[in-house]
């Protein structure tokens, strides 16, 4: 019930949030970013790799199979699964937000002057849509996933999913609003994979 409420809360926060900066924040902040420091945007762009979530999905699926079936490590390979489908599940409703709402990506405002959203009316390419962020999502899930499991590395998990998802409005490859969603859907859907795996009495944490 606990994290019921949490994910309500997220999503109200999360929505409230994101309506204002589309509508006040958003494309001042990326006209600012337009002229920032080469050696900020060159930093962003290293910062933004880390969520892309094929890197993770290359070391852990390969690490799952490993401790699963040869080391058979079940408690090990319960969390290492907790993290592939956090980032899984995430990512597939990250995709189905994006071809619902059909965002334009700053680069459409930037070069054709196109704004908002143009619902399931762009052919769907996941590189041509804005919202959610897709970086921040994984992110996100990411660094709610690994506070569940180590709790003591929640403070450094989020600071550095919030250092990627600011990558991404640096870069201009997203709006803020982008960023806040994306940092909602990636909480709520590890939130949500945590439930299932208590629902299943799967023990992700040490025994005490």
């Amino acid at each position: 019930m606990k994290k019921r409420w949490i994910a309500a809360g997220l999503l109200l926060f999360g929505g409230v949030l994101s309506v204002i900066s589309y509508y006040f924040w958003d494309v001042p902040l990326m006209r600012y970013c337009q002229g920032l420091n080469p050696t900020i945007v060159a930093a962003a762009e290293i910062i933004t790799q880390a969520g892309d979530s094929l890197w993770y999905f290359i070391l852990l699926v390969p690490a799952f199979i490993f401790i699963r079936f040869v080391w058979k490590n079940e408690r090990w390979s319960a969390k290492i699964l907790y993290l592939i489908l956090c980032i899984a599940l995430s990512g597939i409703l990250n995709t189905g937000i994006k071809w619902l709402t059909g965002r334009n990506r700053p680069i459409n405002l930037i070069e054709d002057g196109v704004f908002g959203f143009d619902f399931f009316r762009i052919m769907y390419l996941y590189e041509t849509t804005s919202f959610p962020s897709g970086h921040t999502v994984t992110a996100f899930a990411l660094a709610a996933a690994v506070s569940f499991l180590y709790p003591k590395f929640s403070v450094p998990a989020f600071f550095i999913a919030a250092a990627i998802g600011l990558s991404r409005v640096v870069l201009t490859a997203h709006y803020l609003s982008d960023v806040i969603a994306g940092a909602v859907v990636g909480v709520i859907c590890s939130l949500g994979v945590k439930y299932l795996f208590d629902r299943f009495y799967i023990e992700l944490n040490e025994s005490v």
